[in-house]
């Protein structure tokens, strides 16, 4: 677990939960602890009770793990830091479901993820009291939530009980309306769900661009809706006819742009001749297709055109010697000297030496081959840690900002939220709000407030840029590393709650509140995730706002505005 992965999951519990949570939290990174453990480390610093109310908020939102120890009697707990990294990529979430399904279906996810685990009676009533709408939508609602959890995004979870568990024929089993223990079966969020469409949705988007046609991308968006396991490397065989008859465009020309994107060199298709049309999606070949498209930027962007010629034919040709590597990539020969001195300096090249064999008089003249090759997975794992080392700066500086202008920032949010109250009565209009602007504000304020706007947001677009190109990284791997889309966050007390002042793109504006109401308990007052616009998409294989990303990458803290 390296430095930067942990520093991250601090800020995050930091921003959401409090400095309390964070600290309490942290001695778990390293390893499962019980609580009469934790207690003793802890000793002097917090009390008792508060560190069992933090263990019951973090097994709330499944942050921590419960765990029986078959040496002793004691509970451990083990701090999940792949879920905590999982907060920041909310927003995300949210758009794929109002995407796909609507408005109330977004409203039910936000729901969930602000309650963590809840049944699905809980869900639907807390997502309706949160609306201000009438009980005679809980119908509506009910179906709403069954029909997510058929499409698997919903699915249940295990109680607080360490050796409960939850069969696997019945993880996305919907409960009856007027079951008995109703309440005591919880629902959690499915990520590896919503991960399986962001990564359809960069294969899509790749297509769309490789081609510039949409109708493409609708064949492949089909295609890809008919595979039963997406996290297989390959899919199931797809009939031809089954994929005309749930096509809604490009009926009559389906096998030519079938044929089409199977002949290109990315063949992000493969079909199958025979008695019957089959086509399979080799999902693991798309996938090293980006990853390799992303390291050739990473190389173009530090170490210039050159290098990057350098490096993809030493990945073509998998072992190539200095002489070879120099005809190969067509550049001078004191060039290439340089520059793949250079790339090995930096980790880029490896080189293995081949000693020549011994002659018939047993004499050597001590000759060597050194051959040029790649380390894929030690690449990508240096890169991870990059930007790993990335958003945790990002995340800091941000901490950082909003501390050395937290008197400004706390009165500019109570200025919006007594906007916001007068705004839902109607009660003035919007030379009003201007004129108590200028009364409250000096224009030195109102300038500072507004550089201070500009800094955050572009450290937040950072961190969505760094995280969806973690996320393209990891997504051929087991895990994901690094899972991070964070709102912009700032710590204020206000009515001995601890709220949150979130800085999203347009304004900064809204509060999340986090209320401890009783010990097991915590409930969040409800805001709506917003993803600041120019998202980052794929490319042909990546688009051009990339280079934003791999200019961060060569320095040790982020891009100065």
């Amino acid at each position: 677990m390296s430095s930067d992965y942990c520093r991250i999951c601090t800020s995050i519990l930091r921003d959401y939960f409090g400095q309390d949570v964070s600290e309490i939290a942290k001695p778990l990174q390293w390893g499962q602890k019980s609580l009469m453990t934790l207690s003793t480390m802890l000793d002097g610093k917090y009390p008792r009770h508060l560190i069992q109310e933090t263990i019951i908020v973090l097994l709330q939102f499944n942050f921590v793990s419960a765990i029986c120890n078959i040496h002793s009697v004691q509970i451990e707990y083990k701090l999940n830091m792949e879920n905590i990294l999982m907060i920041i990529r909310y927003p995300k979430y949210l758009s794929i479901i109002k995407r796909k399904f609507g408005n109330q279906y977004e409203e039910l996810v936000e729901t969930l993820l602000c309650l963590g685990r809840a049944s699905l009676s809980k869900i639907v009533s807390e997502c309706i009291k949160s609306q201000n709408k009438t009980d005679e939508l809980y119908n509506n609602y009910w179906e709403k939530a069954i029909e997510l959890i058929r499409n698997e995004y919903f699915k249940r979870t295990p109680t607080y009980v360490v050796w409960t568990e939850v069969k696997q024929n019945k993880i996305f089993a919907p409960p009856t309306k007027n079951q008995k223990d109703e309440k005591k079966i919880l629902f959690t969020l499915n990520f590896n769900k919503f991960h399986q469409d962001m990564r359809n949705k960069i294969i899509i988007d790749a297509v769309v661009r490789t081609f510039d046609d949409t109708i493409v991308g609708e064949v492949m968006s089909t295609i890809l809706s008919q595979c039963a396991d997406s996290s297989a490397p390959v899919s199931n065989p797809i009939s031809l006819q089954l994929i005309r008859s749930n096509l809604s465009v490009g009926h009559n020309y389906l096998l030519e742009y079938i044929t089409m994107i199977e002949e290109d060199p990315t063949k992000f298709l493969c079909k199958s001749y025979g008695t019957m049309c089959n086509i399979t999606v080799n999902f693991k070949r798309i996938i090293n297709c980006l990853n390799d498209s992303i390291m050739d930027q990473v190389v173009s962007y530090k170490f210039g055109e050159n290098s990057a010629r350098l490096f993809r034919a030493t990945r073509s040709n998998k072992l190539l010697e200095l002489e070879r590597l120099q005809q190969t990539a067509l550049i001078p020969d004191r060039e290439t000297k340089t520059l793949t001195s250079e790339l090995f300096m930096n980790n880029y090249l490896q080189v293995q030496e081949l000693r020549k064999p011994n002659t018939r008089l047993g004499r050597n003249d001590g000759k060597s081959f050194y051959l040029y090759h790649l380390n894929e997975r030690q690449l990508h794992q240096e890169l991870t840690e990059e930007i790993l080392k990335m958003i945790g700066n990002c995340m800091m500086w941000k901490f950082k900002t909003c501390e050395d202008n937290k008197r400004l920032l706390k009165n500019k949010a109570r200025f919006d939220g007594m906007v916001q109250g007068l705004q839902d009565k109607q009660e003035a209009d919007k030379d009003f709000f201007e004129e108590a602007m200028d009364n409250l504000f000096s224009p030195s304020e109102r300038i500072l407030l507004d550089s201070i706007n500009r800094l955050l947001r572009k450290c937040q677009l950072n961190i969505m840029r760094l995280d969806a190109l973690a996320f393209y990284i990891g997504i051929g791997q087991e895990i994901v590393p690094c899972n991070s889309l964070i709102a912009l966050c700032k710590l204020n007390y206000s009515n001995g709650s601890k709220t949150l002042i979130s800085h999203s793109p347009q304004k900064v504006a809204k509060d999340l509140t986090y209320i401890f109401e009783k010990p097991g308990k915590f409930t969040i007052r409800r805001d709506s995730f917003q993803e600041p616009p120019g998202s980052f998409s794929a490319s042909k294989l990546l688009p051009k706002t990339q280079a934003t990303i791999f200019r961060v990458l060569m320095y040790d803290d982020p891009v100065m505005p």
